[in-house]
């Protein structure tokens, strides 16, 4: 099976390592950066599309839109059979990620991170919260997600995590059952450090966040 990589997001200081990167890790891998029309993308050597960013939305200014748009272009451009849907800043430094995907995920499910996910997060909104670091899946599979995701109209709080699985689950796969009797129906769950091994920029960079982090793991 063919593989792909995109990378969704702006720019970052980060965004040319890290596809130099997967170019080596990742041979035969097509890989796409998927970003806004004022991003400089001069010292990006990979395949990218450029899209018109989204207007803001109010009262709640979400980036849900940017996802939904960059990753749905990314997905229906993209020429590959099984593919990785991660960020712009971080890294999956797993050369075997794909590997694992392959001996151990059912192909309709979608693979991705423990970190906020509904495992051991210790919220009040667990329900439905998946993470949205990176998902590893068939194309056909991320196609059904992503094609068939209402844009955020801005109205409610609602966390990215939580708005994007549940109405991937509830409106498009019509299952309404209670979330911690189908959540492993859907997703698989893997280790954010052993099994993707992530390094995120906004981790390092950040003080607060990363004490946050080291408490979560």
């Amino acid at each position: 099976m063919k593989k792909g990589i995109i990378l969704q997001g702006p720019v970052s200081e980060w965004t040319v390592d890290i596809v130099n990167e997967y170019k080596e890790n990742f041979e035969d891998t097509v890989i796409l950066l998927s970003t806004w029309t004022n991003e400089n993308i001069t010292n990006v050597a990979c395949d990218y599309i450029q899209i018109k960013p989204p207007e803001p939305t109010y009262p709640q200014n979400s980036n849900i839109n940017h996802q939904i748009l960059g990753t749905k272009n990314g997905i229906n451009k993209i020429d590959a059979d099984v593919v990785l849907k991660t960020r712009t800043d971080q890294f999956i430094h797993n050369n075997q990620i794909f590997d694992i995907f392959e001996k151990n995920c059912p192909k309709h499910k979608i693979m991705t991170t423990d970190l906020l996910s509904t495992i051991g997060i210790g919220v009040d909104d667990k329900d439905y919260r998946i993470s949205d670091f990176c998902q590893l899946a068939t194309k056909n599979v991320l196609q059904d997600y992503w094609n068939n995701m209402p844009l955020f109209d801005g109205s409610y709080a609602i966390a990215p995590e939580v708005y994007l699985t549940k109405n991937y689950v509830v409106n498009f796969k019509k299952d309404s059952r209670p979330w911690n009797e189908i959540m492993n129906e859907y997703f698989f769950i893997r280790d954010y450090h052993k099994d993707f091994k992530i390094e995120f920029q906004k981790f390092i960079e950040d003080d607060d966040k990363q004490d946050w982090f080291e408490k979560m793991i």
